[in-house]
């Protein structure tokens, strides 16, 4: 017998329900996790310009700890206690050999660029060389991009929860999720919570936070050598509950974290951190399209039986919607009348005389092109409009040079010309989003307007809204970031060159 939509989804709220009873009997411990004093004693000025900053780290009222900032702000040399009125210990960070010490990873979810570069501007992660911007995939989600840093098998689907085409069927993806069988890209950490916490790090995201702070914590402690990688989930919580303050204040608590390391370990370890996607850092509300869908003939469904049929996959709470239909292309034309619809990507029809994938179609409402790939090289083919906005740096790509007799464009340069631009790297990432991102793409995705998302219904109820959510193809969901003790890492990064850059500069 045929499912509806509302008894699909009823199921959905079910399952939910015993996810997250699930994750609450996991948490146990209430250590807390020593913090690094949050403001130094003072600050004293040299003649050569560089600062001095004096902690005092046993709460004692003395200064014991001593930090030398170059005159670009960055943290050069670590003094440690008194043997009269010299230090007893002096520790210049760049002269460290980086091979010879730990090296930790932290790798964070849902961070933008944007906040990291304010922190570091008003001083905090002075640790590191600054930060560097990293475009994520599209959609912009946690097992894909991290997938795409550390590596494992390529995911099934876009989430948990998807539509198996083999099948015909969704599938609910809680059990995919709890197995960690969608984030084959875990096994290289040495640190993550249990995935059983996951539903409970978005209903009580600072409490796991502080229980992965002391995880964490315990994996670095214990390290002597070699390079140790730890993730939190609960920032995904964080963020999306709490919006741009709550992901400011984890930030300012993970420098904190990467001070106390450094202090306890003499300055003997290198810090990484770094980060999957962006966040959008507004929130309105939930958008569902059945209503659109029913007015213009079209059925939500579980299953393609019958013209009309479409699939929808609700789960978590993100700024894109992914579709299932035999007739994508009608169905962007109908999503697209919704105003909260910013863009509609599907593809089409392969060309079998070819081993170059699938073309994609880019629309909006007022434009629409065709994403191309050949010989390394993406076309943005415009049948009218321009829906991702190029068309100016395309041309001035084409005065210098790169771009083809045939209308392909440099794929380098097209990167490097779109890092600030409102769609970066747009090309690669929609073409990538349908060929080789997951096993089984959607038929059509849409992207949503700053503020608006897309899934659980019951989800976006028990947290009261998400104020921040990710997944879409603009600059907000779409740059975050990587910063490292190591060295300088490149201005902008895709996320397969993230790993490479940051062993490189361990290595030298």
């Amino acid at each position: 017998m045929r499912q509806t939509g509302t008894s699909f989804r009823r199921n959905g709220r079910l399952s939910c329900l015993v996810f997250l009873l699930g994750a609450v009997t996991v948490l146990a411990g209430c250590r807390a996790v020593p913090r690094f004093p949050e403001r130094p004693m003072r600050v004293r000025v040299l003649d050569s310009g560089d600062r001095v900053i004096s902690f005092d780290t046993d709460n004692d009222r003395k200064a014991d700890y001593w930090q030398r900032k170059d005159d670009t702000g960055r943290k050069v040399e670590l003094c440690f206690g008194l043997q009269g009125d010299e230090p007893n210990q002096v520790v210049l960070l760049d002269e460290l050999p980086p091979q010879s010490i730990p090296h930790f990873i932290i790798a964070l979810d849902g961070v933008p660029y944007r906040l990291v570069e304010e922190l570091y501007q008003q001083g905090h992660f002075r640790l590191f060389y600054p930060p560097g911007r990293v475009v994520t995939c599209f959609p912009g989600m946690t097992d894909l991009a991290f997938q795409r840093i550390f590596g494992g098998a390529i995911p099934i689907a876009y989430q948990s929860r998807h539509f198996d085409r083999i099948e015909n069927r969704l599938i609910s993806g809680n059990d995919l999720y709890l197995s960690g069988g969608a984030a084959d890209w875990a096994n290289k950490l040495d640190y993550r919570c249990s995935f059983k916490l996951d539903a409970l790090a978005y209903f009580e995201p600072q409490f796991v936070f502080e229980h992965e702070l002391r995880g964490i914590t315990d994996v670095f402690r214990s390290a002597r050598q070699g390079t140790k990688i730890a993730y939190s989930v609960a920032t995904a919580g964080l963020g999306t509950r709490g919006g741009r303050e709550a992901i400011l204040k984890y930030l300012r608590t993970i420098d904190q974290l990467c001070e106390q390391i450094v202090y306890e370990r003499r300055g003997r370890v290198k810090f990484t951190l770094l980060a999957d996607h962006g966040h959008s850092m507004s929130g309105r509300g939930r958008i569902s399209f059945e209503q659109l869908l029913e007015e213009n003939g079209y059925n939500l469904t579980e299953r393609l039986e019958n013209p009309g049929d479409v699939v929808t996959v609700e789960y978590g709470l993100v700024t894109y919607a992914a579709f299932h239909t035999e007739d994508p292309a009608k169905v962007a034309s109908v999503l697209l009348t919704d105003p909260v619809t910013t863009l509609a990507c599907y593809p089409v029809a392969r060309d079998a005389t070819t081993d170059r994938g699938i073309d994609v179609v880019v629309q909006s409402i007022d434009g629409k092109a065709v994403i191309r790939k050949a010989r390394g090289r993406y076309s943005y083919d415009i049948e009218y409009g321009d829906p991702l906005e190029l068309l100016e740096i395309i041309s001035r790509l084409r005065q210098a040079g790169r771009v083809d007799e045939d209308g392909f464009i440099d794929d380098r340069a097209l990167f490097e010309a779109t890092v600030n631009h409102v769609y970066p790297d747009p090309l690669r990432r929609v073409w990538m989003s349908f060929n080789g991102l997951v096993q089984q793409p959607a038929d059509l995705l849409v992207c949503l307007k700053d503020g608006w998302v897309h899934g659980s219904t019951l989800f976006h109820t028990l947290i009261n809204k998400a104020a921040s959510a990710h997944g879409s193809l603009n600059q907000l969901n779409s740059m975050t970031f990587a910063m490292t003790m190591l060295g300088e890492l490149p201005e902008a990064m895709r996320l397969e060159e993230v790993m490479p850059a940051v062993e490189n500069l361990r290595s030298q």
